[in-house]
């Protein structure tokens, strides 16, 4: 049972409407909540102990299915060369199911499109742990492409349909791709990057993959 599964459930179990949760939790309406339920996006850890004090459970029955968020956060940067950089790296390359990302792209502007396939001839020398799903990395080759990388970096990304609020996602608007920090607003999304906002409708974006880190690939 995923988390949006467990949230619902226990709506109807404790015969709690969206608009009394969202009351309790100290949210401004439900919409949000609606967003957990169809796993669109997912509650940061504050809201998560929220959500425990509000049920009665335990912390754990709802972390369970975030562990990668926890273990992994969505825009952490590390920069090879660095201390908390090598241990990551030989830390997750112990795990049984890490393996090295691939490159898959290089992006130059802000929209760019993306092969329906992926051939990978290149892969970074590091490697991370996602829990069996699909990862890649973009090359940074400006900073209008992703204002939080230099230039020369690599974005990675693993593929996934929901991210918390408030984190760097790779999605899909007006048919293109961009690299976008996304947050919750009402019924709306916000785009953004650090030197601008949109806000758009949420039936306007689709997530394609969340942020794991920026890599800088030795020399």
């Amino acid at each position: 049972m995923d988390l949006g599964q467990k949230i619902e459930k226990l709506l109807k179990l404790t015969s709690m409407t969206k608009v009394e949760l969202a009351k309790k939790l100290g949210l401004k309406d439900s919409s949000v909540i609606s967003h957990w339920v169809k796993n669109r996006f997912k509650p940061d850890r504050k809201n998560l102990q929220k959500l425990s004090v509000a049920f009665n459970k335990p912390l754990s029955y709802f972390e369970e299915d975030l562990n990668e968020n926890t273990s992994q956060r969505d825009s952490f940067e590390i920069r090879e060369g660095t201390t908390t950089a090598k241990t990551l790296y030989e830390l997750i390359s112990s795990l049984p199911s890490s393996k090295h990302i691939g490159i898959a792209l290089e992006i130059q502007s802000e929209f760019f499109d993306l092969p329906y396939t992926f051939e990978y001839e290149e892969f970074l020398p590091v490697m991370f742990d996602a829990k069996n799903k699909e990862t890649f990395a973009l090359k940074i080759n400006s900073k209008t492409a992703c204002p939080w990388a230099e230039k020369g970096e690599f974005a990675l990304f693993v593929v996934t349909d929901s991210v918390q609020s408030g984190k760097i996602a790779l999605i899909r608007y007006k048919n293109k791709y961009t690299i976008k920090k996304l947050t919750l607003d009402g019924e709306d999304i916000v785009i953004s990057t650090p030197s601008k906002k949109v806000r758009i409708s949420q039936s306007e974006v689709v997530i394609v993959a969340k942020l794991m880190a920026f890599y800088r690939k030795p020399y």
